[in-house]
């Protein structure tokens, strides 16, 4: 049940919050002004959180596959995703003790997780010409928006996810 779980079940669920993602993204969007731009990051939330279950490889292939289909669906253009999510995964299962240690380096590693998946995407879309937004416009109207957005998601979801991943 657990080999199901592991390479089943997890990427499975992570291909969802993937498309979950957009929707809430965009749904969130609707009922702001036009110039904010929030994105919604449940992939990384639970990046940290299924660090526990997966092996370091395992985790490494399915955050490059879930990064294909992510550069694929988000940014029609394969690289960006396809770079930062493995490596992110790379350093959640290296400092996993650490990042899981409690609520508050929980919380705190999935600002830094939010924060180098946006501040790194932007400069790779700014690198090949993807954007042109000048720095401190997307700093004000996309990444600290979406650090908030991200961090009231983790305060609602953390108390759940901590039940279900520490129980099983």
């Amino acid at each position: 049940m657990r080999l199901f779980k592991q390479y089943v079940g997890i990427p499975l669920l992570l291909l969802f919050l993937m498309l979950l993602d957009g929707q809430i993204s965009t749904l969130i969007a609707s009922f702001l002004p036009i110039s904010f731009h929030l994105v919604c990051h449940l992939v990384l939330i639970f990046l940290l959180f299924i660090s526990v279950e997966v092996s370091d490889v395992t985790a490494f292939t399915i955050f490059l596959v879930i990064g294909i289909l992510y550069d694929a669906y988000y940014f029609h253009v394969i690289g960006i995703a396809t770079l930062l999510l493995p490596l992110l995964s790379v350093l959640v299962n290296k400092y996993n003790t650490i990042m899981m240690g409690n609520k508050i380096t929980r919380f705190l590693s999935v600002l830094i997780l939010v924060f180098l998946f946006e501040f790194v995407s932007f400069l790779l879309a700014n690198l090949v010409s993807l954007t042109s937004m000048e720095i401190s416009i997307f700093i004000v109207y996309s990444l600290a928006p979406t650090m908030v957005l991200n961090s009231l998601l983790l305060l609602l979801l953390q108390p759940v996810l901590e039940k279900v991943l520490f129980m099983i």
